[in-house]
């Protein structure tokens, strides 16, 4: 007769004390978890009395700090504790950081945005919520608002570039970009094509410029080293901001003198200086005063005879001095004009008055906006502006970009005729490649720290350090652990 079992009687046989008893493997676990961490914190122990700290460290420095990485002492000024923070002075004793800005309501510390072991990257590259933590709801201690109060990234709640919202070119210079880069364009040896790298190069480049100097004719000045000006002092410090950030600011030695000629008479063949009118009426009295020394045989004819001066047309090019009979170089007589000078001295006033009247009336106002009279019949010009900088609270390096075409970015240039015109991208332009998410997103870097510093470089102090190698590596300049183990030098060396 077959044995019935039910699942009520298998249950009686169930040992239900079994956790009671300790089973082999229940006991290793048990001993495990017990051992394991005991053996952890004699190891933390060990290590932190013999002095080493590395057992601390959540992960490796940045590249700028990489030197030092098993130094933890140089920052956490407490040890001996997995919470020992930096505190700011321990930033200061080789940063001497300029403050952010006069008006802010509180100063974060230096750890909150510059976190560190987070692997070899750069400690500038901040979060953008240590930036939103005051921009997306910005306070001032004045009470004053000076800049847009709601700015939490640059892909969201970021206003267009300023220079565009005002709407206006500050220039006070004539400039027309569409009539310089026409392919027939009248240069000083024929017909020319200009580029936009002719007249604007990044700072960092040192080579000539084309249209510096006139080819017809020697120029009475040459050539200038220009540096950056006050208005482009970078806020961001140089090697963050690269050699490139900004363009060479425009002289007209450099890009202008080839072509836009300020010569005042066919016979002279130096070209006035571009300067102050006090000086060119000096400049224009003395050669004047030479050449009718040289040649007194001038004062036989009119004074104004052969002087180019024609309302028709612009007259910015050189003409050689065997070319004074060409249509536009024939005079137009003054109706008072005296048919013979009675001296040396009135023959120069009189041929003065009509070549200053052809600079001011045509050479001049083809780029000055306008003149004014002044005193012994002197124009007052006005004064040139030319913006050096058009994003003054942020920063933008050409050089990074060089692999893009002028016209890519400053897309309306070939078609701006008026001086007023505003040529910089607009802040959607940038987003197309600047995103939030950066690499992740197959894109460049959106942060606010690509184009904005906390810090005013603008300010910095430099300072000594303060490190000796055995400091900072923990070793003798001469490769030993301790210093105080080596002997005392002696003898001279061979």
């Amino acid at each position: 007769m077959p044995r019935i079992r039910t699942a009520k009687s298998v249950a009686k046989r169930i040992d239900l004390q079994y956790f009671a008893r300790l089973h082999p493997f229940r006991r290793w676990k048990l001993w495990l978890s017990i051992g394991l961490p005991v053996l952890a914190l004699g190891w933390i122990l060990a290590v932190n009395a013999v002095g080493h700290q590395k057992v601390y460290s959540p992960g490796p420095v940045s590249e700028a700090h990489a030197v030092f990485g098993d130094r933890c002492g140089l920052c956490h000024l407490s040890t001996g504790s997995f919470r020992a923070p930096v505190v700011d002075a321990a930033c200061q004793a080789c940063h001497q950081a300029p403050a952010h800005n006069q008006r802010q309501t509180f100063t974060p510390a230096c750890s909150s945005c510059h976190v560190e072991h987070r692997g070899t990257i750069r400690l500038a590259a901040t979060a953008d919520n240590a930036c939103a933590q005051c921009h997306a709801d910005l306070k001032s201690n004045d009470g004053t608002q000076r800049f847009d109060g709601h700015v939490s990234g640059f892909d969201r709640h970021h206003p267009e570039f300023s220079a565009l919202r005002s709407g206006h070119d500050p220039g006070t210079m004539n400039l027309n970009h569409y009539v310089h880069l026409q392919p027939t364009l009248r240069g000083p040896a024929g017909a020319v094509q200009m580029k936009c790298d002719d007249c604007h190069r990044p700072l960092n480049v040192d080579e000539p410029w084309p249209y510096s100097v006139a080819v017809v004719q020697p120029a009475s000045q040459q050539p200038v080293a220009v540096g950056p000006t006050g208005a482009q002092q970078r806020k961001r410090r140089s090697v963050e901001a690269g050699p490139g950030a900004y363009m060479t600011p425009i002289k007209y030695v450099n890009q202008c003198a080839a072509c836009h000629v300020l010569q005042f008479d066919p016979l002279i063949a130096a070209p006035a200086p571009h300067s102050k009118p006090e000086q060119v009426h000096a400049f224009i009295v003395q050669k004047l005063t030479e050449y009718v020394a040289a040649n007194p045989a001038v004062l036989n004819s009119d004074p104004v005879a052969a002087l180019a001066y024609n309302d028709e047309g612009p007259r910015n090019f050189l003409r050689p001095l065997g070319e004074s009979t060409e249509p536009r170089n024939i005079v137009r007589p003054l109706q008072n004009a005296l048919p013979r000078a009675q001296s040396a001295t009135e023959w120069v006033q009189v041929r003065t008055a009509q070549a200053e009247k052809l600079l001011w009336s045509k050479n001049c106002h083809v780029c000055h906006q306008a003149t004014e009279g002044g005193g012994e019949g002197l124009p007052t010009s006005v004064q040139a502006i030319i913006p050096s900088r058009w994003f003054p609270h942020a920063e933008f390096d050409h050089e990074q970009h060089r692999m893009m075409s002028c016209i890519s970015c400053h897309s309306r240039i070939p078609q701006s005729r008026l001086t007023a015109d505003i040529n910089v991208p607009g802040i959607e332009l940038c987003r197309d490649c600047h995103k939030q998410g950066g690499r992740t997103v197959s894109a460049a870097p959106g942060g606010c720290f690509e184009c904005h510093s906390y810090h005013d470089w603008r300010n910095e102090k430099r300072m000594e350090g303060t490190l000796d190698l055995t400091k900072l590596r923990g070793i003798h300049p001469a490769g030993t652990e301790n210093a105080s183990s080596l002997p005392a030098a002696s003898g001279t060396a061979k």
